[in-house]
């Protein structure tokens, strides 16, 4: 073989090896997905959706976490405003030891449509948010297992309605799970723990007379209303 020739092949032989190494990490990324059980009309007030995570490569480590901006943002750029640390799972034995879940199992990931990232507020509820998984700090720069899940927030509005029925008055509280409530009836307050999105008080009371009826959480009145015992 002559000196052209063995050049030539030199050449040949360097393009294939170029060649398996753009295509091997394409191949190995196409393997991996993301599935998740809920997407749409999670609670604001807190939440969680299970995520499954699906050809993570061997020795490998993904962070999963809620973060805001669209599709088309986190195709430009990773989001950087996310809620907490997420979760953080992986096949590295060495991640593992640190804390890192496994990667094998079901993710149940905590969501929420208010949370602060660094000094920046988030609202879910009014923004673009998404679900985010990315590689772990071990292998910061490889964006092969990127993936983003949009996701939506059911309304915030925060409503309360009185009624009086069965010799009680019914006041009914909606989206303001997580709170501490105090309700007015009559001059007496009682503060409650509201703990669902659709939450109903009730107190006995006399029918016969008109009486006043309020709610309020942090001191801001939701409900300040007269209602009729009849």
């Amino acid at each position: 073989m002559n000196t052209t020739q063995k050049r030539v092949s030199a050449l040949a032989i360097a393009a294939l090896t170029a060649l398996s190494a753009f295509t091997a990490a394409p191949a190995q990324a196409a393997d991996f997905s993301v599935a998740t059980t809920k997407t749409a009309n999670f609670v604001a007030s807190g939440d969680t959706t299970t995520v499954t995570l699906t050809g993570v490569p061997e020795g490998a480590g993904v962070y999963v976490r809620l973060c805001a901006g669209s599709a088309a943002d986190v195709a430009k750029a990773r989001p950087t405003s996310c809620f907490g640390q997420g979760a953080w799972v992986s096949l590295a034995a060495s991640s593992l030891g640190q804390g890192a879940k496994t990667a094998t199992a079901p993710i149940v990931l905590a969501v929420q449509a208010k949370f602060k990232a660094g000094a920046t507020e988030i609202d879910c509820s009014v923004q673009a948010c998404g679900i985010h998984v990315r590689r772990d700090h071990l292998a910061g720069t490889d964006t092969t297992l990127d993936r983003f899940i949009p996701v939506t927030f059911a309304s915030t509005a925060v409503s309360a309605n009185a009624v009086y029925v069965g010799g009680k008055v019914q006041i009914t509280v909606a989206n303001l799970k997580g709170t501490k409530a105090t309700f007015t009836v009559a001059g007496k307050k009682y503060v409650r723990n509201v703990t669902n999105d659709n939450y109903v008080f009730s107190v006995k009371a006399t029918a016969g007379k008109s009486v006043n009826v309020g709610v309020a959480v942090s001191r801001k009145a939701v409900l300040n209303t007269k209602l009729k015992l009849s």
